[in-house]
């Protein structure tokens, strides 16, 4: 039931949040609990300051399995970002199954 290769198609697109849900649906089958996700920051245990981006971690749950995906995004650093309505950079899906 993995989907790594379908994911990969996606990745490194610039989607909103919304539509990453959508492509999710289409690849698993199954419809998200919420289309914006579970939005937490991550913070770097070394930051780099000449990154110039921000990334998060979202989590998607599924209303017909209790698997998950994990959505690597960014965003441009230093920049006032809504997460509900921006395309972010889509950086890696990750597929946990429980």
């Amino acid at each position: 039931m993995m989907h790594e290769e379908k994911f990969v198609l996606i990745e490194n697109q610039m989607m909103t949040l919304n539509e990453i849900a959508q492509e999710l649906e289409a690849i698993t089958g199954y419809t998200v609990k919420d289309s914006f996700g579970d939005v937490n920051r991550i913070v770097a245990q070394k930051p780099n300051f000449d990154d110039d981006f921000e990334s998060f971690l979202v989590t998607y749950e599924f209303n017909e399995s209790d698997d998950i995906v994990d959505a690597t995004i960014t965003t441009p650093r230093h920049e006032n970002i809504d997460l509900k309505i921006a395309e972010v950079k889509l950086r890696l899906l990750s597929y946990k199954s429980r």
